[in-house]
């Protein structure tokens, strides 16, 4: 039996104390379902213990729509940013490691907290400020299927292990309109490559992944980018 055609879907993500970390603000939709699909589907992927085993022959069945390039019909997250803050996480050396001895630094006699593998750290993360915790995402899929999926993921953002992005709720309805690449009033809801809409004013352009994993070189190309601004409400 064929498979159900897709329909136009809404996604609500509520965050637990509104703050998100993203240095460009840019949160998506099928980055996140990305994660969600290795957790079911291959979570020794995500511990780092190899690719082998992936079900389907590598392929990421995500619940959504695909065009050209398997870019996926979704939409990054719109949302009000109230403001912007710098907030930092930090790493203390274990110095009383079992190990430890063999990092001495011989000259002094003493473990160096500043290079190598008891480093301190204290780095700067750019943290947005989200009215009412609320962040809307739109996609063409299947919207039981990617509720499933979502009941995996506690958080979104950077660095959700130190307490950014917690995600209190998540609500998958079906919509009337697709929004998955503009919206009349948000413009445009995901990084497309300029060949894809040539003449589009107002954004800039920049090497910029187009599907999931966005961070993997081979997955970007010269995008139109919603980049969001310090201080720039959605």
């Amino acid at each position: 039996m064929a498979k159900k055609p897709t329909v136009p879907i809404k996604v609500v993500a509520v965050l637990e104390d509104g703050r998100i970390n993203s240095a460009d603000g840019i949160i998506m939709l099928d980055a996140i379902l990305y994660h969600a699909w290795f957790w079911a589907h291959a979570p020794h992927v995500l511990e780092g213990r190899g690719g082998d085993g992936v079900p389907g022959d590598g392929y990421i069945g995500l619940p959504l729509r695909q065009d050209a390039g398997n870019r996926w019909f979704a939409s990054r997250a719109v949302y009000e940013q109230e403001g912007v803050s710098v907030e930092h996480w930090n790493k203390r050396p274990n110095f009383f490691a079992a190990d430890a001895g063999r990092h001495l630094n011989l000259p002094k006699g003493v473990i160096s907290s500043g290079v190598g593998l008891y480093r301190a750290y204290r780095m700067p993360q750019v943290i947005r400020h989200i009215r009412g915790g609320r962040l809307t995402f739109w996609a063409l899929g299947h919207a039981d299927e990617v509720r499933a999926l979502l009941g995996s993921i506690p958080a979104v953002g950077k660095k959700a292990a130190m307490g950014w992005g917690a995600v209190r709720s998540w609500t998958v309805e079906e919509c009337g309109e697709d929004y998955s690449t503009f919206h009349p009033e948000y413009g445009l809801m995901r990084p497309m490559p300029v060949d894809r809409m040539p003449g589009l004013v107002g954004y800039p352009v920049m090497e910029y992944g187009v599907r999931p994993p966005y961070w993997k070189p081979v997955n970007r190309a010269l995008c139109y980018v919603p980049v969001v601004e310090a201080g720039h409400e959605l």
